[in-house]
């Protein structure tokens, strides 16, 4: 299915909602998904020797055939 149809079919069952409590959990879902701020999530992210430590684990961690 594609994003448009999806779309569509999404909006196209929200519109024949009528149970509130419904309709108000996918408020607070758009409200939590909607809320991005770049700096605080770039802040969270890994410093590069941190980046390279642990790719270097997870590559030394791979199951290879030998």
């Amino acid at each position: 299915m594609e994003v448009l149809e999806q779309k569509k079919e999404i909006v196209d069952w929200i519109l024949t909602l009528e149970n509130k409590d419904i309709l108000d959990d996918i408020y607070k879902f758009k409200r939590q998904n909607t809320s991005f701020n770049f700096d605080e999530e770039f802040a969270k992210g890994l410093t590069v020797e941190e980046f390279r430590a642990e790719m270097k684990r997870r590559i030394r961690n791979y199951p290879l055939r030998k």
